[in-house]
């Protein structure tokens, strides 16, 4: 009897230490995606930094003046872009980002651009207009992808 208890304590060692494997290689390879997206974000701040000085600079230089572009106006049609995940593998984020999204949509003719699998399911069920989708192009995202 005490070696057959034995042998099952001996197998759920084996069992855990399997799996404790496994999740260090997860890890290993959620930290390495994880430097690759700090990167590439850190690469766009210079980009970022011009951008934001030029609207900046056009804001101050237009403050006061007529223009088609800062005149007040009624808003007919909205248009978001939602950007979610491709698995599930977000805790609440995915929630909350359609929660959120519901929220300022409400009461409006909006219209969505789905960025992951996840939003392309969401709106798929949901009786909102979508004007495009794009499922599963994060990871492997280049600037010339942005231009449709």
């Amino acid at each position: 009897m005490a070696s057959g208890n034995m042998k099952d304590i001996k197998r759920r060692i084996k069992s855990v230490q399997s799996t404790m494997q496994i999740t260090k290689a997860m890890e290993l390879v959620a930290s390495s995606k994880m430097r690759h997206a700090k990167e590439r974000a850190l690469g766009a701040r210079p980009y970022f930094n011009a951008l934001y000085q030029t609207i900046t600079r056009l804001a101050g230089a237009t403050r006061g003046s007529e223009s088609i572009y800062t005149k007040p106006r009624e808003v007919k049609n909205s248009l978001y872009i939602v950007i979610a995940g491709d698995r599930g593998l977000a805790g609440g984020y995915n929630a909350n980002l359609f929660k959120l999204a519901a929220a300022e949509m409400q009461g409006k003719q909006a219209q969505v651009i789905t960025i992951g699998k996840k939003a392309q399911e969401h709106y798929a069920k949901r009786p909102v207009t979508v004007a495009a989708d794009y499922p599963g192009i994060a990871e492997t995202m280049r600037i010339s992808d942005t231009h449709p």
